[in-house]
């Protein structure tokens, strides 16, 4: 599902240098710019309000944004030591804990890097989780995510790994009739919230069923983008699958 790298199993400032906080404050910059008039205005809202822990010219601290993030909507941040498998990564989220990696791309690695880090797993995914609609979506995923994995059901975990990549690594959402940028992976590449809007006239409308049922490929820019009318509408539809599933 989710395979995070971290370089320490808890988060100290003093372990990055001041190149890599240089770079982070180059890649926040340059995204938020890259980002306006093309993101969701929810996802826009949400990382204005986290501007005193998500920091711009600094690399944040996961304890201050998950301090934040607890307030707002009962969700926390928690900080993983390695590779973790999907069974986990969904009991997480059925906890309201998202993962984060605490290492941060280096400086040749601003255009490209195959792994997420730090700026993917905060910046593109943490801002969301600070609206009460999508923390419940991702909340109950988590539910789905945990019972299935518990009961063996390898094929539907491969269905919810193909909602998340098309939905919250590389959804659009229609707000006021037009598309916006929405998923982490876009949020949190200049070269993916380039080409995904370039794409915005070519997109395909969310449908659970087809989305469940198309293969994604995680190392090359997407080609593929669905565009989703409503968070809660999708939560619903999430139940009624899981309901047939089960």
């Amino acid at each position: 599902m989710y395979l995070l790298h971290t370089m320490f199993p808890t988060q100290k400032l003093e372990d990055y240098s001041q190149e890599q906080h240089a770079t982070w404050n180059f890649l926040y910059d340059r995204q938020k710019a890259h980002l306006q008039g093309k993101a969701s205005q929810l996802y826009l809202d949400m990382l204005d309000s986290m501007s005193d822990t998500l920091t711009r010219t600094s690399i944040p601290l996961v304890e201050e944004m998950a301090f934040q993030l607890k307030k707002a909507t009962g969700w926390s941040i928690e900080i993983v030591p390695g590779l973790i498998p999907p069974s986990e990564f969904f009991q997480l989220l059925s906890q309201k804990k998202f993962c984060t990696s605490t290492w941060v791309r280096r400086k040749d690695q601003v255009d490209y890097i195959e792994e997420p880090d730090m700026f993917h797993d905060t910046f593109g995914h943490i801002p969301p989780l600070m609206n009460v609609d999508f923390g419940s979506f991702m909340h109950r995923f988590g539910e789905v995510g945990t019972a299935l994995s518990k009961a063996g059901r390898s094929f539907q975990v491969t269905q919810l790994q193909r909602l998340y990549w098309f939905f919250v690594e590389f959804g659009f959402i229609r707000e006021e009739g037009e598309a916006k940028l929405f998923g982490a992976g876009i949020m949190s590449s200049y070269g993916e919230t380039t080409h995904a809007w370039e794409s915005r006239n070519d997109l395909h409308v969310f449908n659970l069923t087809e989305v469940m049922s198309t293969p994604f490929q995680a190392d090359v820019i997407q080609n593929k983008y669905y565009i989703l009318d409503s968070i809660p509408e999708l939560e619903r539809e999430l139940n009624n699958w899981f309901e047939r599933t089960i």
